[in-house]
Order: C-alpha cells, then structure tokens, then sequence
C-alpha cells in the first residue's frame, strides 16, 4: 500500500479516536509520527497526543479534512516522508516570526509572511484508475469493431443486444445527417451478469464502437470501483469521482460492482451517495460526451438503479452476461492453451467435457474464470507426473493427458431410507 494510503488512513484513525470532526496538520502528523518514526526531532507521539487532546470533540459529525492535511497527503506522493514530516513539524510548531523590519517579506492578513503560508491550494490527485486507449488512437472503421466483439467466444445473448444498440446509434446518425428527428437514446449502459463473463471486455469495446460510430471523441476505457471513488470523509469524494468523470470525457467511465455504492447509503460511515450524485449529474451534464457503464451482479445493479430516481431515469438500457455453456468454456479452456506450448489432444477435449458437465459450473464458477483455474489445476497435475521420476523432459510438457484432468470429488449420496431433520 503507498505510503500517502497509509497516513490518510491512520489520520482518519486517529481523527475519529479524539472525536474530532475535522482532520488537520496536527493529525497527519501525528499519522507521519506513528509510521516514519520521531528520530531527529524534539517531538513524541504523546506530546501529540497532548495537543490533539486541546481539539474540541465533536460526538456524531461527518468526517471532513482540512485543505492544508490534503496539501501534506499530496506532497507524500512527490517528496521524501521525513522532510514533508520535518516541514509539517516547522509550520505547526516553529513559524517564523515576521520581520517587520525586511520590506521585501509581504505580509498577510494575519500580519505573518506569506512564505510561510501553506500556499495555493492543490487539489487532490486522480485517482489512480485503469485507463485503456483504443488502438493507440488509430482511427477504426465500425465494421472492424464489431467484427472483433461478434467474434469473442459466447455471450451470444450480450452481443445481440450491443449490435441493436449500435443499429440504433448508426441510425440515429444518418438521420442527424438528414436534418431529420433521431430517436433519443443514453450512451450510459447497465451490464448485469456473474464476474468474469466478459464485461470489462465488451466495455472497451463500446468506447471503440461509439467512436467509430462519432458518438465518442475519445473512445477510452476509465475502469474504477468503490474504493477509488469514495473518500472517508466529507467532500472528498465528490472530487475523486469528478477526478474519474474528467479522466473519462470522450470516452467511457466503467464502474465495476458499482451497486457497492449504494451499499452505505444513508450512513453516515460512508459517502456512496455523494459519489452516486456526482455521477448523475455528470450523465446529464456530458451525456453527449461521456458514456457511463456500470456493471455487477443482476439483482444488486437491480437493486441499485433503483436506489436514486437520477440512475433509474438515465439508465435505459441493460445488457445480460449469461454464463459460458460447457462448449463455450471448453473454447476458452484451448484458447489459453493455444498461448502455451501444451497440446488438447481430441481425448482430453472429451475428458474437459464430461468434467465440466458433471461439476455444472454456474454462478462465479460459469465464467472464464472457471476455465483458467482448470488449466492451471491441469498444468500442475501434468508437472506433479512429469516429476514423479525426479526429472522433468521437454517432452513430458508437450499434451495433456486425460488422467491429468481433476476427478469429481466423490459425494454421499443420500440414504432414502434414513429419517431427514432440519430444514429443506
């Protein structure tokens, strides 16, 4: 975890500890004090403690942080912890005194040198999201586009849907160049479906889509979650979501599980619904330039369009991620090992297939996922036997074998005659 996590982390800590409504210098010193240490300096963690303690408490306020602890938080991203820690020491605890006798030292209202302020304000750093450009921002025809979506593996159901959507959108463009009426219709989208069925995949894949089609500048994928969007205390998180809405313009901002922000809402330990307001007013603001995905399991995104009237009148179209069929995981299953020099013979194809019929994966378990933990339980059982002489052979890694393929675990069966108790 970088350090900057950590101090802002210990600070909330130390902030809440004291009931203290508001976290300033004094507490991310004291933060700086507890992880890099009080060597060199005249200071201990309980003389902090001491003047934390003068702060007065404020029982059951919302969490906020001065401008000067997010400049210190800042300056931990660039410089040094020990010197941001001994300038932290020298603002609080030995300014200097005005010269009154120096023209050239401008003074402030508070009659101190201004050189001595904590200086313009810095608003605090994007957060650090995953960011994908398509093509290195080569121009791409639409045709290509929705060549390389029809011909990722299953999702039949996900991809009939986008190439309607993108009818429309082709549709609607032609009119606009007509002069006539195009029938309105959100960039935003829901995608709803178990992890691992392809839905980061096919949200880069639109960013492309709406910019082969002119609907996007940009085209770029914007992948946060919860945990880069939402701060631990007042106001900071509506700057880190708009930090990602900013990151994204011309492009798409995808938001996976985003039905975790609604999670706190109303609480007053969390601020998903500051996030969720920023988010709904960015849909209106840039709907002509951003394109919003938000994606996560279908009850909980269910759930979460509903939790705020903005979502639920923004969000106009869903798309489903069903689970891979045994066919569909068996192709991934030989795409991965077409990346590897070992060979699926035709035997182990069938072996992979009664496997996978038998165990029926579904839920998180019916997903690619599934596909490549197999492959690797199957790569480690081909090794253990390779190894079993005390030499492994180049050859020996060249197939699979059927027995490398896992045995179902042998289940009890029920005995029909045994009197069952408990609940069905």
């Amino acid at each position: 975890m970088k350090l900057r996590k950590i101090i802002e982390e210990t600070a909330i800590e130390v902030c809440k500890r004291h009931s203290h409504a508001q976290i300033t210098e004094l507490h991310i010193l004291r933060a700086l004090l507890s992880k890099v240490g009080t060597s060199g300096t005249e200071l201990t963690i309980k003389s902090i403690d001491k003047e934390l303690d003068k702060i007065p408490v404020v029982r059951n306020a919302p969490l906020s942080i001065s401008q000067g602890a997010t400049n210190i938080l800042n300056e931990l991203d660039v410089r040094d912890p020990v010197e941001v820690r001994d300038a932290v020491i020298d603002f609080i605890f030995n300014p200097q005194d005005s010269d009154e006798d120096d023209p050239d030292v401008p003074l402030d209202k508070n009659d101190r040198p201004k050189n001595d302020s904590p200086g313009k304000p810095i608003q605090p750093k994007k957060p650090q999201v995953k960011k994908s450009n398509p093509q290195g921002g080569k121009s791409e025809s639409l045709d290509d586009v929705l060549a390389e979506l029809n011909a990722l593996i299953g999702l039949d159901k996900a991809k009939q849907q986008v190439n309607a959507l993108i009818a429309l959108h082709r549709a609607n463009t032609v009119l606009a160049q007509q002069n006539r009426s195009a029938v309105p219709v959100g960039l935003h989208l829901v995608f709803t479906g178990n992890p691992g069925t392809g839905k980061t995949t096919v949200a880069r894949l639109i960013g492309r889509l709406y910019k082969a089609i002119g609907l996007l500048h940009g085209g770029q994928l914007i992948e946060v979650d919860r945990s880069q969007l939402v701060a631990g205390y007042v106001g900071q998180t509506a700057i880190r979501t708009q930090e990602a809405i900013n990151s994204a313009d011309g492009g798409v901002l995808f938001i996976d599980e985003a039905y975790s922000l609604a999670s706190d809402s109303g609480s007053n330990n969390g601020f998903g619904d500051e996030a969720i307001s920023t988010l709904v007013k960015a849909m209106e603001d840039k709907r002509d330039s951003l394109a919003i995905v938000v994606a996560g399991y279908s009850k909980d995104m269910d759930e979460f369009i509903k939790s705020n009237q903005g979502l639920k009148s923004r969000f106009q179209t869903f798309i489903e991620f069903e689970d891979y069929d045994t066919e569909d995981l068996i192709k991934i299953f030989k795409l991965i090992s077409s990346a590897t020099p070992v060979v699926v013979t035709s035997e182990v194809e069938q072996a992979l297939r009664e496997y996978i019929i038998d165990f029926k994966p579904q839920g998180e378990d019916g997903n690619g996922r599934f596909a490549r933990n197999l492959f690797e339980k199957m790569f480690m059982n081909l090794t253990t036997r390779a190894m079993a002489d005390g030499t492994i052979e180049p050859h020996e890694l060249e197939a699979f074998k059927v027995e490398d393929v896992p045995q179902m675990p042998n289940e009890p069966k029920d005995n029909q005659d045994k009197p069952k108790f408990g609940f069905a």
